[in-house]
């Protein structure tokens, strides 16, 4: 299976919320904009997703990566110790 790798292009937000060991920090945006240009990719073309486009899609295990690396793990949808929690 080929894997397709894209960048993102929207804006996030990062925050913190607690103090000491108890403080936990957050990312919050969107990796996928429905029914939206995007930025030009590749820097040739543009495209629009459809709202369809993960109807048959299994998010039961989605891990966030920083910078597409597989080695560094931010957050997964799934229980885990090793890495933060990812709402979808």
């Amino acid at each position: 299976m080929n894997k397709e790798v894209r960048h993102l292009t929207t804006k996030i937000e990062l925050r913190s919320a607690g103090e000491g060991e108890e403080k936990r920090h957050f990312i919050e945006g969107y990796a996928l904009k429905f029914e939206k240009w995007s930025e030009p990719l590749g820097g040739w073309f543009k495209e629009i997703i459809s709202r369809n486009a993960l109807d048959s899609t299994d998010l039961s295990n989605v891990v966030a990566l920083f910078n597409h690396r597989q080695d560094y793990p931010l957050a997964r949808n799934t229980v885990s110790e090793d890495v933060g929690r990812l709402e979808l």
